[in-house]
């Protein structure tokens, strides 16, 4: 708790303030809103580099400034550069400063366990993930996989079991198992499902989705999976810095397959403007037979035109 704390003073001095805040942003429906939740990516808080601090401050700034607050805020990886123990007491200061009202869900990419490096230290850096999400949010884990239930939805969280080279995330059959048996449970139920990992999927996820460096070791297992389920599956992962473009979202059966550009990080890839600023995330919104997915800027408070409010059956 002291840590926390002291985490939350540290972020006052890192970022004294939002300044300006964006415009606050509603759901379409607050009366038969389910559930809602907030995705970023790649936001690498990195303690030498003070830009990202203001950045970081206005994001979550924006995030924390809805008329409804989201009932999940979650992060597909890469939440820091080095996986370092500084790193994640600045990057949770500022989560626990403005994210409040909110469920944090973390994912964690390859720079969170050290970026291609050994087994030994993806150990080490793996065991730092879990113990720091436990500290700053109060919530237990085992694995770096793991679910949770939250009004009516399943949020299923991926996790690499290892190092690779080229930052290929590693996923073993028995994570494979593990998800399909959720997902078998979720399709009982009639249960939406919103899947977060930081990897891509081969072919799903835009163009950046067919190089080498952005797979999982289990690709085609993995996406068997998430098809033959029959659960209606939102599967969100950032990874590429892939600007929002038309590969952004993709859509087979009953899986939409959604790729997040770095939230952190400005100049992402095959994209102009304010589709490649940083600051970038997407807003979920619930409703009994329809989710409505949104692409929005939560630094500058607007969506992005071309990439709201897409509507996705239940």
């Amino acid at each position: 708790m002291l840590l926390k704390i002291l985490s939350f003073f540290v972020s006052l001095i890192l970022f004294a303030g939002a300044g300006q805040m964006p415009e606050p942003y509603s759901p379409a429906d607050s009366e038969n809103l389910k559930c809602s939740a907030v995705i970023l990516s790649d936001m690498h808080i990195e303690t030498n580099n003070f830009d990202r601090f203001p950045r970081a401050g206005k994001i979550l700034a924006g995030v924390a400034n809805a008329s409804v607050s989201p009932d999940v805020v979650g992060f597909t990886g890469d939440n820091t550069m080095n996986g370092q123990s500084i790193e994640w007491f600045d990057f949770y200061g500022f989560v626990n400063r403005y994210i409040k009202d909110s469920r944090i869900l973390m994912c964690f990419g390859n720079h969170d366990f050290g970026n291609c490096a050994d087994h030994d230290t993806y150990v080490k850096l793996r065991k730092r993930c879990i113990e720091k999400y436990k500290t700053y949010c109060g919530e237990s884990i085992d694995e770096v996989y793991y679910s949770r239930d939250i009004k009516g939805c399943r949020f299923i969280v991926l996790g690499s079991e290892d190092n690779a080279e080229n930052t290929v995330e590693v996923i073993t059959d028995k994570q494979i198992r593990w998800l399909s048996d959720q997902l078998a449970e979720c399709r009982e139920k009639n249960m939406p499902v919103i899947v977060l990992n930081h990897n891509l999927i081969y072919g799903r996820n835009g163009s950046r989705s067919y190089w080498d460096f952005n797979q999982t070791t289990n690709n085609d297992a993995l996406d068997h999976a998430l098809q033959d389920s029959g659960a209606t599956v939102l599967f969100v992962c950032g990874h590429s810095h892939f600007g929002v473009n038309e590969g952004s979202v993709s859509r087979e059966g009953k899986v939409t397959y959604v790729n997040l550009p770095s939230t952190g990080n400005t100049g992402n890839y095959e994209a102009e403007g304010e589709y490649a600023d940083c600051g970038v995330g997407i807003y979920i919104e619930v409703y009994e037979g329809r989710m409505i997915l949104s692409f929005r800027n939560f630094a500058k408070g607007i969506a992005l035109e071309g990439y709201d409010n897409i509507e996705i059956s239940l």
